[in-house]
């Protein structure tokens, strides 16, 4: 009996996480609101299943002697647990801040975002991104990460490239490909805006690239970077 009522009550705990989550997202329309729940909600899973597990642990074998073993190690594994999501965060933020020197305002770029920071706690740091998006990333998320410290919005070196490009690609296809393309080299800053224009010259289009980079001196580079880009990937043949 006792086998079933904890079988009943996992299944009951299953359906009402999944419907508290649900319901949550519903609720927290506001996006303030909506982060908030994001971040507080898996905790309340995870304190719900130790709560749950501790409980079947005393219905099962509480008057037996390995009772105090299972509930010792069920105390011992949630401060592991618990020391694990939080203190890897906080000593990975204090390497990355005294290594890398970051500070508000700065724009950064990893191989997964790239922003600029609107500050720095203890265990995240809040990310504007260039589409206007808050992030809220771990610190964890970073460590090991190539970091790449860009020009503040505003100051970089504003540079055009022209290139020749068939039109059989497709002129959406053609500036999606080169904006992504463009974004992905270290040296853009990815806060400014990076347009591409397409001017149609026989069965071509002349594709004119306008975008912000750290240093005057990193065009050949950026050009090189996207000829052999365009060449690959928008061939002739």
């Amino acid at each position: 009996m006792e086998i079933i009522i904890t079988i009943i009550v996992a299944i009951a705990l299953v359906l009402l996480l999944r419907g508290g989550r649900y319901f949550l997202n519903l609720a927290a329309r506001n996006k303030q609101y909506h982060s908030y729940v994001l971040r507080i909600f898996p905790w309340v899973e995870v304190i719900l299943w130790f709560v749950f597990i501790y409980w079947a642990i005393t219905v099962h074998f509480g008057n037996t002697g390995i009772y105090r073993v299972l509930s010792g190690s069920m105390a011992i594994a949630f401060v592991l647990l618990f020391g694990w999501f939080v203190l890897r965060d906080f000593f990975a933020g204090a390497v990355l801040r005294a290594g890398q020197e970051l500070e508000p305002g700065m724009f950064i770029k990893t191989e997964n975002f790239s922003g600029s920071i609107l500050s720095l706690g203890y265990i995240t740091m809040e990310i504007r991104a260039g589409d206007g998006e808050k992030l809220i990333v771990p610190y964890s998320r970073l460590a090991g990460k190539q970091i790449t410290k860009m020009a503040a919005h505003g100051r970089g070196k504003s540079q055009t490239i022209k290139l020749e490009i068939h039109q059989k690609h497709g002129a959406q296809n053609i500036q999606k490909s080169l904006k992504r393309k463009v974004l992905e080299l270290p040296w853009i800053i990815a806060g400014e805006e990076i347009k591409v224009s397409l001017m149609p010259v026989d069965d071509s289009y002349v594709a004119e690239i306008s975008f912000q980079s750290m240093k005057e001196d990193m065009l050949p580079a950026t050009q090189e970077a996207l000829r052999e880009f365009v060449s690959k990937e928008f061939s002739r043949d």
